[in-house]
């Protein structure tokens, strides 16, 4: 049996996420819903599915988003496990592929597949990049730290019982890496397999948790992801020439790849607020999380480029 965790939070696609899960055309499955926040929303929408398959909780108190996930995978009674989100979708092929890929390398522990991503609207805006059917747990760390991975959770199958031996799922502030040191953990021993068909839509919008709490807030959060990476990487082993090569260059991209998460707070936090605000921001934090003045100006000018071309064009007149 595979377990599927739904920590529900919030309504918006809430309905479109379960049909998905329970449109599988592998039926032997659990749909573990947890409404930590006894939501009337979310129970009324769960209350429309009348199947044996799904598990209903309202527990309390509520809890961090990573404690949340924990509790929920701590009723899965299934031999994978997978954790859903309230406002993606699967295909209805998802769960029957992701348990063949994992019979096929007995030895992994962990499955991803392609990601489709959506809008609100559920057009398609992407696709993310492909990956070899198998790799070794440091291939899969490497890649991702190199930047040409984009990942997220309800793609990924893991053998649940691995999954609470090794502690569950990393707790990190608003779950800021969390997934991606739990996927690193699991892809270490054993390896990694992969679907190159696109299984999982991941939706973009406004209503994400990743979207949680404010960009000093997640500045504290990447620089705590940054400590328990590296005491993380710190204890990995090569057993080959290959393995040794791609450890080294796993460490030595640290710095940038922890650099490219600040980066990218600096970049948002400058779409959201004024010009004076952007300033007040990075100069208030840029001591305490080492942030860089070309951040600073690289997303001044994304931002204001009409408006510097139109001086550079009038004053030229």
């Amino acid at each position: 049996m595979i377990s599927i965790g739904l920590p529900a939070v919030k309504p918006q696609f809430l309905a479109d996420a379960i049909s998905s899960a329970l449109n599988q055309t592998f039926t032997d499955f659990e749909l573990i819903i947890v409404n930590d926040r006894a939501d009337e929303t979310i129970r009324r929408i769960v209350q429309t599915f009348d199947d044996v398959r799904i598990r209903y909780f309202e527990v309390g108190p509520i809890l961090p988003v990573v404690e949340n996930w924990n509790r929920v995978l701590s009723y899965a009674m299934g031999d994978l496990f997978v954790l859903f989100s309230d406002d993606d979708l699967y295909h209805p092929e998802f769960l029957s592929e992701m348990k063949m890929l994992l019979d096929r390398y007995p030895m992994s522990h962990i499955a991803h597949c392609r990601v489709r991503k959506i809008n609100s609207e559920g057009e398609v805006l992407a696709f993310t990049n492909m990956c070899p059917e198998f790799e070794s747990g440091l291939d899969f760390i490497f890649h991702r730290m190199l930047g040409d991975r984009e990942q997220f959770a309800p793609e990924f199958v893991v053998r649940t019982q691995k999954l609470k031996d090794s502690g569950g799922f990393t707790d990190l502030p608003l779950a800021w890496g969390s997934d991606d040191l739990t996927w690193f953990k699991l892809a270490v021993d054993g390896g990694i397999a992969y679907s190159s068909s696109a299984f999982f839509d991941w939706r973009q919008s406004r209503f994400q948790i990743s979207q949680g709490g404010d960009a000093g807030e997640r500045l504290n959060a990447v620089d705590e992801y940054s400590v328990k990476l590296r005491g993380f990487t710190d204890t990995l082993v090569a057993s080959t020439n290959d393995e040794s090569e791609t450890l080294t260059r796993i460490r030595l991209l640290f710095s940038s790849y922890m650099n490219r998460q600040k980066e990218h707070l600096v970049a948002v936090n400058a779409r959201n607020t004024t010009l004076a605000g952007q300033l007040s921001f990075f100069f208030r934090h840029r001591k305490k999380h080492r942030l860089k003045v070309r951040w600073l100006l690289y997303s001044c000018y994304s931002k204001y480029f009409l408006f510097f071309w139109g001086v550079c064009f009038l004053s030229s007149l």
